[in-house]
Order: structure tokens, then sequence, then C-alpha cells
């Protein structure tokens, strides 16, 4: 059983790698694809070139035998679709004989209030079972189509053996956010907290999010 995390990771932070080892350990995941999102169409561009957000996931993952950096998407050309994504890795775990457990995708509150927005949102489901990360007291309005959605799929326990369920988890999450990082650091401020070392060494290195960088 697989869980995927998916994310721009501009930069990846404590707060990522933290949920997903959260969820790993709260369903039973035997690991989690952190999948480096290439170019979203749902939402802003990141300010980062894809090689170093790349780069840097796999720094963060490194420290987590549990949590595999996945480039899925940056090599695959286009704008980056979960409904994409989610059929490729379907067929490639066919063709090679996996098992056909459905994938968990985890979604933040902050990213699940968006999902009617994303490419044919409704049909995700069919390959996979969705987890919200639900933050105690977060009250964001639902999309009225969203509620429905909700209501029909959602359930205490995941059955692992099919897809098209939704179970919303109320875990502890760190209150950090891409934003927060980016912003303290072209203010030059510390974040080493915030980050894994070798992913703040590569920051700064490379002086990353002093100015804003082009996109590829």
């Amino acid at each position: 059983m697989i869980g995927i995390f998916g994310g721009t990771f501009d930069p990846v932070h404590n707060g990522h790698t933290h949920a997903a080892l959260a969820v790993a350990a709260e369903l039973g995941l035997s690991c989690i694809h952190m999948l480096l999102s290439a170019r979203p169409g749902h939402r802003a561009p990141s300010q980062t070139y894809n090689v170093h957000r790349w780069q840097m996931l796999q720094l963060a993952c490194a420290e987590h035998s549990i949590l595999i950096a996945d480039d899925s998407e940056l090599n695959r050309p286009g704008t980056s679709y979960t409904f994409d994504t989610l059929t490729a890795m379907a067929a490639s775990r066919s063709s090679a004989g996996e098992d056909k457990s459905p994938p968990v995708w985890i979604l933040g509150h902050d990213s699940y209030v968006t999902l009617t927005s994303w490419y044919r949102w409704d049909e995700i489901i069919d390959l996979c079972n969705l987890v919200v990360l639900d933050r105690p007291g977060q009250m964001t309005l639902e999309d009225r189509n969203l509620v429905d959605f909700s209501a029909q799929r959602q359930c205490e326990k995941i059955d692992h053996s099919r897809a098209g369920q939704m179970l919303r988890l109320p875990l502890p999450m760190q209150e950090v956010s891409a934003t927060f990082v980016r912003q303290q650091l072209s203010l030059g401020q510390s974040v080493s907290d915030l980050l894994a070392p070798a992913v703040s060494q590569y920051i700064e290195q490379h002086q990353l999010y002093i100015t804003t960088e082009s996109i590829v």
C-alpha cells in the first residue's frame, strides 16, 4: 500500500515530511512517493527552477527510508495533471505485476478545497483513495460540489482493496508553509529549524529565494 504526496515543494520543508510520515504511520503505508509537481494547471507556477526543487526534494527524502522522491511529472511534458499521473502510475504498476491496491493520494486541507478546479477532478477518486489532512479549528468554506463529493465518499477507515473512498485525518501538523519559508529567506532570516539540514545547506549554497528566479 503506497501513498502519494504531491506538491511544488518550493522549498520542501519539515511540515511536508512530517505530514507524510504521520499518514504513513496512521495508515500502515509501506512507502510514500513525494511527487514533485512540475507544471501544475490549477495553481501559480513555482518561483524556483525545477532542477533546484528536485534536488532539494531528494535531499529531504534521503533522511527517511519510507519517503521516495518521485520525478514522474518532471519527465512528462505539458501541464502536470493529477488524473494523468494516477493513470500512468496504474498502468506502470499493472505492467510490472505489482499489487493492484489503489494508492492513497494525500492532500492538505488547503489543497483539498481547490479540488473542483483540478482537471477531471471528480474522476481522480476512481484511481485512488483520498486522505485529507484536516487541521483542528480550520474553517475554510468548501464548494457545494465538494461538500456533495465528500458526503458520498467519506469513510472512517479505508478499505485498501478498492478505490473511491475519502478519509479525513485530523492529525497534528507542523505550522509551517513554503510561502513563509521563502519570505523569511528573502528577509535574510534563518529557517534552518524548518528545513532538513541538507536542504538548508543547498539553499545557502545556491543562494535561493533571495531574488526571483526564472521558471522552467
